[in-house]
């Protein structure tokens, strides 16, 4: 069963890693602008990601895999660019925002070059490629804001995959983020970094783009469709009234210094995910 092995395999893969990281510098740095809350977070290994999609990939391979299996060099893309951004600051020079973008959009275009050709959402082969470049770059940044709080985007994606579960692939990325889990439960032990959570977003929306459910995304990830957009608004909204919107960005942030804790934002955010998956996907879409 794929699901259990990709599960058993980052179960022990991430506390591998735990124990490694520190050996490799590999700690959390955290922001100062952000919540004070955080600042006892700072050492926490990081880049868990390298462990889940090394899981999934594993046991994906050990079980045979299927007609997705392109899905992996996208997600390696979208990992290594993680890697990079997590490694920035201590061993790299930080990525600018247009380069990142830069990259996230060549990967993205030959990945919808690909896809376009498999599946179709318009009359316009060019709008195709459009569509899924910018819900897979979308996508990538989305669930990267997401990434911002013990459990929460591990959570929100586990749900998001629940109906794909007929496909070994989600099979093996819902084990993998399953274990990992385990480890990142408030309060974390390990954080997926950007190499895990850019990858997560990039295969999702992949998964989405090649099971023909493209239209059904922006539902099923509500949580992180809101969060980027909450960051959106709050730079927008400041740069012309010189006031913030929320508190902080992303809402998560928001919540938290509205008093809530962790645990409670996390779980509240799973149950709007679960929520709007079963919306998405319970009309027959």
């Amino acid at each position: 069963m794929v699901l259990a092995t990709a599960l058993l395999l980052a179960w022990v893969l991430t506390a591998f890693w735990i124990a490694l990281a520190p050996g490799l510098g590999l700690g959390k740095r955290v922001r100062a602008e952000g919540p004070e809350a955080h600042l006892a977070k700072a050492g926490t290994p990081s880049m868990g990601g390298v462990a889940f999609l090394l899981a999934a990939v594993l046991a994906y391979g050990l079980h045979g895999g299927d007609a997705l299996r392109g899905l992996w060099l996208l997600g390696l893309g979208f990992a290594l660019l993680g890697a990079v951004d997590d490694l920035a600051g201590s061993r790299l020079r930080p990525l600018r925002a247009r380069e990142k973008l830069l990259a996230q959009g060549v990967m993205g275009l030959v990945f919808a070059l690909w896809a376009s050709r498999l599946v179709g959402y318009t009359p316009w082969p060019w709008l195709d490629v459009l569509l899924i470049l910018l819900a897979v770059v979308g996508a990538a940044n989305a669930f990267n804001f997401t990434d911002g709080l013990d459990g929460l985007l591990a959570s929100v994606t586990a749900v998001i995959l629940l109906p794909f579960y007929p496909y070994p692939l989600a099979q093996a990325l819902l084990g993998g983020v399953l274990g990992f889990l385990w480890h990142n439960a408030p309060r974390a032990k390990v954080f997926m970094g950007d190499t895990g959570s850019q990858a997560l977003g990039a295969m999702v929306a992949g998964l989405f783009v090649l099971t023909g459910k493209l239209w059904l995304l922006p539902l099923a990830a509500i949580v992180p469709v809101v969060e980027v957009l909450s960051v959106v608004a709050q730079v927008v909204y400041f740069r012309r009234t010189g006031r913030r919107l929320l508190r902080m960005s992303p809402l998560h942030h928001h919540f938290e210094l509205l008093g809530w804790d962790e645990a409670k934002i996390v779980f509240r955010f799973a149950v709007v995910t679960a929520l709007a998956v079963a919306l998405a996907f319970g009309g027959g879409g």
